[in-house]
């Protein structure tokens, strides 16, 4: 039975074939449950909690070794399974930490914290051993789906541009405690920045939005609005302003409006992309922490923006654009531009930044199907190199 959900759940994980090793130990634990701690309590006025490195949690998940990422399914009897699948760094080799039963129906978040890999399964917090055993569940009180991490917690935010509503919790990983944050309304996007604050962008309208289905008096309030960027500060809820521009974008000399969009940091360092709303021109800015210093990048960047940005540890890393057969990486570590035209969708699409240097590569057949995933260090696939190592299932281990 395990090999056949397996099928199913490798088609949403890695797309390879089932993974039979440590079936015996994975099933024999049930987790146990811990005293209750995710009663939500609001945030104390004047009460700051630590932040550390803020960051995207992202679905490959990994630590210096290995890459961690969840599956569900359903097994034969109609019960909605959750498996954690574990791949080795440094040879590619692929084992199942973790399987039994899975809570709710939405997507599972994984976290890797001391020693432990931490499963948000609906209103449960699993803590699974990082060398397998008995899986610790803590009840959370409500349904969490965190998206962001630091090395103290994990941030679910509820936001969106309509006036009110906004809303953020945080849940310690080490007791599971739920805390209300505050949160500024009209938000439309949140970013981690491998910092202690997050970037927020939101609506300043003379008047709150009212809801997006009364469309003409909405529209006219952001016409003359502002779209603005600030620092947010989780524990205290104190925002400072970076910079803000009409929400539509500055009018320029042809007519046309320049906007911009915020990419991440990397150092000191602020990175913008902007364009013009018909896309006739764009590229990437930056600027100091506190918005000012503005400098346009040189080079390709300078009348290109990215499609795509890879972050590690919160922080910027790579700006990537082009297309297929035509890709470009701008890697801010070195500051140097690498031009990738043996890339396409099938073979070496980078996937994910993970460990200590590597880069998580497609591999597949060229007429664009992709039939699994392969792993190198990240200065050799700069380099052009395709000698990547296929992630693969580790060999059946004989059961005693």
């Amino acid at each position: 039975p395990m090999k056949k959900s397996l099928l199913v759940l490798l088609a949403l994980g890695l797309g390879l074939s089932a993974c039979t090793p440590a079936e015996s130990s994975a099933e024999a634990s049930e987790p146990v449950t811990v005293e209750a701690t995710g009663e939500s309590v609001p945030a104390e006025e004047g009460t700051a909690f630590p932040v550390g490195h803020l960051r995207m949690i992202q679905y490959y998940e990994s630590t210096a070794d290995e890459i961690y990422n969840p599956v569900h399914f359903w097994n034969d009897a109609g019960e909605l399974q959750l498996q954690l699948l574990e791949i080795n760094l440094t040879n590619g080799q692929r084992t199942s930490l973790y399987f039994g039963a899975c809570p709710g129906q939405g997507g599972v978040q994984v976290l890797p914290w001391q020693g432990q890999i931490c499963l948000f399964a609906g209103d449960t917090l699993y803590k699974v051993p990082q060398e397998g055993g008995t899986a610790q569940t803590i009840p959370l009180g409500s349904e969490q789906s965190p998206e962001y991490a630091d090395e103290y917690a994990a941030y679910d935010f509820e936001y969106d541009m309509n006036a009110g509503g906004n809303s953020g919790t945080r849940i310690d990983l080490e007791t599971g405690q739920v805390t209300d944050l505050e949160l500024p309304g009209q938000i439309g996007e949140i970013y981690p920045t491998g910092s202690s604050r997050f970037m927020v962008v939101r609506a300043i309208t003379e008047a709150p939005l009212p809801s997006s289905e009364d469309w003409d008096m909405y529209d006219a309030l952001l016409q003359s609005g502002e779209r603005e960027f600030d620092w947010y500060d989780p524990a205290t809820g104190a925002l400072e302003k970076v910079m803000a521009e009409p929400y539509y974008g500055v009018e320029q000399p042809d007519g046309m409006r320049r906007r911009h969009d915020f990419l991440g940091m990397a150092g000191d360092r602020l990175y913008f992309s902007w364009y013009k709303e018909d896309g006739s021109a764009g590229g990437v800015e930056s600027c100091a922490l506190d918005g000012s210093d503005w400098q346009p990048m040189q080079g390709r960047l300078e009348k290109e923006r990215p499609a795509w940005v890879f972050n590690q540890g919160g922080t910027l890393r790579w700006m990537m654009g082009g297309e297929p057969g035509d890709v470009w990486i701008y890697d801010l570590s070195d500051g140097q531009m690498y031009e990738l035209p043996h890339i396409t969708v099938s073979n070496g699409w980078p996937e994910a930044l993970v460990g200590q240097n590597q880069v998580m590569v497609s591999q597949g057949r060229e007429t664009g199907m992709v039939d699994g995933y392969a792993l190198i260090s990240l200065p050799d696939y700069l380099a052009g190199s395709t000698d990547w190592t296929p992630i693969v299932d580790a060999p059946a281990e004989p059961f005693d």
